[in-house]
């Protein structure tokens, strides 16, 4: 195998740089700024690859004592305070408390019973996040989960 070692490529003509092939990376940062990569989108329009990422998400089980996990991303742990009402705590904070969340639940009672479900999530702090499901009263809810868009620390 053949191997190039430079610090910088420059394209001969133009601004672009064509590969033929898969790229294979293990960090991208921006140049100019380190925290942004725009990315061309539909026509003209163009975002910030940061900006669009989902920094948190996470699926568990909130019937269950003590809450299952069964997969996340950016959770360092599940809070059961009581029934309904679950935190989800990161990994790698926030960098503010004002960030968007969004989330749903779905318990195994039957479809014609489960009409009156409501669910609130609200971003509590640059830690965490709080989830609660209401169904004539709080209840615990088998199936969570629980997405938090923003910018990390």
């Amino acid at each position: 195998m053949s191997r190039v070692v430079v610090n910088e490529i420059e394209a001969k003509v133009g601004n672009d740089i064509s590969f033929n092939d898969t790229v294979k990376i293990d960090t991208i940062k921006g140049k100019t700024t380190a925290g942004s990569v725009t990315v061309q989108g539909e026509g003209s329009a163009t975002t910030n690859l940061q900006q669009g990422l989902c920094k948190s998400w996470v699926n568990f089980d909130g019937s269950e004592s003590p809450l299952t996990n069964r997969d996340s991303f950016n959770v360092s742990s599940l809070v059961d305070n009581g029934t309904g009402n679950y935190d989800q705590v990161y990994t790698n904070n926030m960098s503010s408390a004002n960030y968007s969340v969004t989330g749903t639940g779905a318990d195994n009672i039957p479809i014609a019973s489960n009409r009156d479900r409501n669910f609130e999530m609200a971003a509590e702090s640059t830690s965490q996040s709080n989830l609660n499901f209401f169904m004539e009263g709080q209840k615990d809810m088998n199936h969570v989960y629980g997405q938090i868009f923003g910018d990390l620390s």
